[in-house]
């Protein structure tokens, strides 16, 4: 809900650092690829016990994630490829996460597969109506990136207030999990209703 607005501040205030690592020949796309490395080091840790850890490694690897646009704007190098491999990056790292919560607290394996499958439903949502629109030459967004996201319950910056609930309120999972599987259907039924009203 807040990720278009956060990204307009984000941006502004890491100019200077996007400008200098533009001018230190750093590439957006080298950026992408190290958010997700920390992302899945992020997994790492917490499938294996280090939960706090984890998650300071996963909030570093959404700074750099917000890097890369960054970095592509200063440097006047944004491509299509560049989305392209950002949202990929950064489903994987987005499920591995889920993953390593499964592996550290198995009892709530159901509630682990319901959110795996909400995701699948909430990117397939995301992408499809992004295609759609841009084939029917429609904007559904005013986003500027590759993809044309649509506010949701569950965007980006949800995801990792929702990470930061499960590691510091364990105790809690057993329904936090089953707010965040219902706030992903949601979503993804947001969307369809989006698709159906303006796409028909």
């Amino acid at each position: 809900m807040f990720d278009e607005p956060f990204r307009a501040r984000f941006a502004a205030v890491a100019r200077p650092a996007a400008t200098w690592l533009a001018r230190a020949g750093v590439t957006p796309n080298q950026i992408t690829i190290a958010a997700c490395i920390l992302g899945l080091t992020a997994a790492g840790m917490i499938a294996t016990g280090h939960p706090r850890l984890g998650l300071a490694l996963w909030l570093a690897s959404r700074i750099a994630d917000g890097l890369d646009g960054a970095v592509a704007r200063a440097a006047g190098t944004a491509s299509a490829f560049g989305g392209f491999l950002d949202i990929t990056l950064d489903m994987m790292a987005y499920v591995a996460v889920v993953l390593a919560f499964a592996v550290a607290y198995p009892a709530l394996s159901y509630a682990w597969m319901c959110i795996l499958a909400g995701y699948v439903l909430v990117i397939t949502t995301t992408l499809a109506l992004s295609d759609a629109a841009s084939a029917a030459a429609r904007r559904v967004s005013v986003t500027d990136r590759t993809f044309q996201f649509t506010p949701g319950l569950t965007e980006a910056g949800e995801t990792s207030v929702m990470y930061t609930l499960w590691v510091l309120f364990p105790e809690h999972l057993h329904w936090l999990t089953w707010v965040w599987a219902g706030a992903l259907l949601a979503t993804s039924a947001q969307r369809i209703y989006l698709g159906w009203r303006l796409l028909r």
